[in-house]
């Protein structure tokens, strides 16, 4: 007497739709859960991280066994944003670094618990790295920056808001050696004198977005600099930048986007008759 099997999900392809349709509508915690069932769901699991390129863990307290099977299982990132993420450290980072030598776009900001060390693998070996976020990262140091400069090559959207730990002169080396730099946050780095901007001024002519927000020290020489020379210049954001004003910003203000109105003219003098 045959007996007929009732069809489960796991009859159905494997990679080419319980992998490929229906596990990316998982989040990374449905994942672990559905990893620990059995392991048919384990493998299926394993399967579906190998093949990632793209890693998104922002604002998320996961373990350090997350980022173990992370970096056991994922070879094939492009995109790795841990930003906002307060549990790892370099132990599990570095690992997931290592094995994915062609990512593209690394996002570190606000990242506390790290050093400058676990930027080692990235700037090493990640050859095609083109967007590098770390708002916030006040473990960033000089050394960090002077290695990146001197092994990397292609990197075009740059994030060092708020990092308090890098010299000026570390960041007019790092200007200098990209010079496809389209965007380049540097929000709240009181380091940042009139020296950045004509440097440049000199280097950057490709640059489309540019924040100098709370650099108090720049001036309207700087801004002029870059008003004459860096012609592809979308954007600028200069809040707080106390020296700077409308004689420098008027002669960009009908080619760029600028985070500060006009300022206003006062009403000229009515002479009235007596």
């Amino acid at each position: 007497m045959n007996v007929k099997r009732n069809t489960h999900i796991f009859d159905l392809y494997w990679e080419d739709i319980l992998v490929s349709r229906i596990m990316p509508y998982l989040t990374i915690k449905e994942c672990f859960i559905f990893r620990c069932v059995s392991k048919t769901c384990l493998q299926i699991i394993e399967m579906y991280f190998a093949k990632l390129k793209s890693l998104k863990l922002m604002n998320k307290g996961f373990s350090p066994h997350t980022f173990e099977v992370f970096a056991f299982t994922c070879r094939r990132l492009k995109l790795l944003n841990l930003s906002r993420c307060m549990t790892v450290t370099d132990k599990e980072l570095i690992p997931m670094l290592q094995q994915n030598p062609k990512l593209m776009h690394l996002n570190l900001s606000q990242c506390k618990n790290l050093t400058a060390k676990c930027l080692q693998p990235a700037i090493l070996y990640c050859n095609n790295l083109r967007v590098l976020k770390l708002s916030k990262c006040s473990w960033l140091t000089t050394g960090a920056m002077e290695a990146l400069a001197l092994h990397q090559n292609q990197l075009e959207e740059v994030d060092l808001a708020f990092c308090i730990s890098i010299s000026e002169s570390c960041i007019l080396v790092f200007i200098k050696k990209f010079r496809q730099l389209k965007t380049l946050n540097l929000e709240g780095n009181v380091q940042i004198t009139d020296k950045c901007l004509f440097t440049m001024s000199k280097y950057s002519n490709s640059l489309k977005l540019l924040n100098l927000g709370g650099c108090s020290e720049i001036s309207d020489k700087g801004i002029m600099a870059l008003a004459l020379h860096c012609h592809n210049l979308e954007g600028l954001l200069i809040r707080g930048c106390t020296k700077v004003t409308e004689n420098s910003l008027r002669l960009m203000r009908n080619r760029v986007h600028l985070d500060r109105r006009p300022a206003e003219r006062p009403p000229e003098p009515i002479n009235l008759p007596i």
